[in-house]
């Protein structure tokens, strides 16, 4: 019976998430690139995503924190554990800048987009946050790429403004999306929400397989 995972992204990814770089962006970074940002774990951070078979299936009913409900059914990261054994499917990182947390990358392989991965690792991203000690969040998204704006809208992000010609491959505009607080209640009753929906989709999900 399939689920997934969240873990951290360690050196034993870094081909994989290349890989899915690669297949994903016009501009994919290098392995160094990420190699030197694992190294920095109090400014960055990288977590991926992988497709597991397990033979029990999860509580219908989600623990009631967001970080238990990750550890419970999604594998919320633990660097003192092995590695989860799976095949990676999915990425995403997180800095810590002077006034956010950016969010950096995230990225699914084709296969496994529209199942709900993308959004556990944006959760994954924002649990990072919290430990990152930061209270707002940015990114930049390409402006053709409504599907990742309609994530970002649905869990607060807000445009603030555009970038002309912000990608260097073919000049595209960037949309600046913002969360100006993390902190506050209203923001954590919103991401419960969502995330007490999505357990609830992955597990109807793979209970009827």
């Amino acid at each position: 019976m399939a689920r997934y995972a969240i873990d951290y992204l360690r050196e034993a990814d870094l081909d994989a998430v290349h890989t899915i770089d690669t297949n994903s962006f016009s501009m994919p970074w290098s392995i160094d690139t990420y190699r030197q940002e694992l190294r920095a774990p109090q400014l960055c951070r990288y977590v991926v995503a992988r497709f597991l078979v397990a033979d029990a299936v999860p509580s219908p009913t989600p623990p009631p924190t967001l970080r238990t409900r990750l550890l419970g059914m999604f594998g919320q990261p633990d660097r003192t554990t092995a590695p989860a054994a799976g095949t990676t499917i999915g990425y995403a990182g997180i800095m810590r800048t002077p006034t956010d947390g950016h969010i950096t990358t995230l990225a699914v392989v084709p296969e496994h987009r529209r199942q709900g991965v993308g959004e556990l690792l944006l959760l994954a991203l924002i649990e990072q946050a919290y430990d990152l000690g930061v209270r707002r969040l940015a990114l930049e998204v390409r402006a053709t790429n409504t599907p990742a704006q309609t994530l970002y809208t649905k869990y607060g992000f807000v445009a603030t403004h555009t970038v002309a010609e912000y990608y260097r491959d073919n000049c595209e505009a960037a949309v600046v999306m913002v969360i100006a607080d993390i902190s506050t209640i209203a923001f954590r009753e919103q991401t419960k929400a969502h995330s007490d929906a999505l357990y609830q989709r992955l597990v109807h999900k793979k209970t009827r397989t």
